[in-house]
């Protein structure tokens, strides 16, 4: 075993959460130990979608240029479909494009490998590839540092006075504190493959709200001029009630009547793969003792639309934030730490309240039917939705006494 050296931080997983922190650290002048157990240009299996979320923390680490380098699609709205087949197009909200430009969707694989390369370059990071966080290192209740296989199987320890696991939903760091990713009830299991050349206009977002499978969903998201992010997400329940395998069912989808013309000349250009997440539900711990959770690891996936990668960027700025402050006040105590978890759900309790009403809407199918069919010939509604895509924790209006008079008196579409 290798001498252990010591850092600031130690943060599992190089993704968007756990590059983020790390850059965010390093800003303040934190000296960070990143563990990646892939080598860069990786793949990550995801829906591809790059909200404000995402973009403004993309501008803030100042690779704006760099990003715009990267192949992408850009996109101007999202169009939801019922269980029953009602269709409800939400623009972006031209007052945000002005001010921010549209949403881009991009391959995680481009995007990640751009986020690594910023860390590379950072002279307060230290990036090591094919490296697999095992374990926490512990000094009684306290987390000091990990354990992690080289890549070379070589056993090593890394010592740092906090450790940050974003290592994704499947983390040793979080199944080792006591939390870990897979939640009952939260938990989705996700299946996606690239076309080229559906018959859909490459500028929006599609989700499709299927019967049987609700609150997961059918997407095709484009990630560039001709190539799709097509996937769906499912809960396990759902899954064994269809009786056949996630793909089996995604290409009886796709030679559906329903969606058979949109695919009649594509070519599928890549495998289906699979992975799961969890949603984020009821606030539970995500720092302790010299520990703290980001991203998929902490389960902040977004209720409703399951979006990760600029929500799991946001838990990284936030927790770089809160941990800089720790180190300061030489504090990474439980009560210390808990001052990111504190300011994180400071965010994130307004967009949770209001995503709980659009889940209960999936889960009753027919009411969601009945909502969106309105909703679609509301020019106010669709106002309301078109603001929240930047603001979140407008969704909290939708169970407003005025909006569901707004539907009640609104005829079909």
């Amino acid at each position: 075993m290798v001498a252990p050296k010591e850092f600031d931080v130690i943060i599992s997983g190089a993704g968007p959460a756990g590059s983020t922190c790390a850059l965010f650290l390093a800003q303040k002048g934190r000296n960070v130990l990143l563990l990646e157990k892939e080598t860069f240009p990786r793949d990550k299996i995801c829906a591809d979608n790059k909200t404000w979320k995402c973009l403004d923390i993309v501008k803030e680490l100042g690779l704006w240029d760099e990003f715009e380098k990267l192949p992408r699609a850009r996109i101007t709205g999202v169009l939801i479909t019922s269980p029953g087949g009602h269709e409800l197009y939400t623009p972006l909200h031209p007052n945000d494009v002005e001010e921010k430009g549209p949403w881009y969707n991009v391959r995680r694989k481009t995007f990640d490998t751009m986020l690594a390369r910023a860390a590379k370059r950072n002279p307060h990071i230290t990036l090591n590839e094919s490296c697999r966080v095992t374990t926490p290192i512990w000094e009684g209740k306290k987390v000091v540092g990990v354990t992690y296989l080289d890549k070379n199987g070589k056993e090593n320890e890394a010592r740092a006075r906090v450790v940050v696991g974003a290592d994704g939903s499947q983390s040793p760091i979080a199944r080792a504190v006591g939390f870990p990713s897979k939640v009952k009830g939260r938990f989705a299991t996700n299946t996606r493959a690239y076309f080229e050349n559906i018959d859909v206009p490459a500028n929006a977002c599609r989700l499709y709200y299927l019967k049987g499978i609700c609150p997961g969903y059918f997407w095709i998201f484009p990630v560039d001029e001709k190539t799709f992010n097509v996937g769906i997400g499912m809960r396990p329940e759902d899954i064994r009630k269809i009786g056949k395998s996630m793909t089996e069912y995604m290409e009886e989808i796709i030679r559906s009547p329903r969606f058979a013309p949109l695919f009649k000349s594509a070519q599928q250009v890549s495998e289906w793969e699979e992975w799961g997440v969890s949603v984020l539900g009821k606030r539970r711990p995500c720092a302790g003792d010299g520990w703290v959770l980001c991203g998929a690891a902490g389960t902040f996936a977004m209720p409703y639309s399951g979006e990760g990668c600029g929500p799991g960027m946001r838990t990284g700025k936030i927790a770089a934030h809160a941990i800089d402050a720790c180190l300061t006040a030489n504090d990474v105590s439980r009560k210390g730490l808990k001052r990111y978890e504190d300011e994180l759900w400071h965010v994130l309790q307004p967009e949770v309240s209001g995503f709980r009403w659009l889940e209960f809407l999936l889960l009753h199918e027919g009411v969601y039917d009945w909502v969106v069919q309105r909703a679609a010939n509301n020019p106010k509604l669709i106002e309301m939705s078109s603001h929240m895509q930047n603001h979140y924790a407008l969704s909290q209006k939708m169970i407003s006494p005025g909006t569901i008079l707004s539907l009640l008196t609104t005829p079909p579409k």
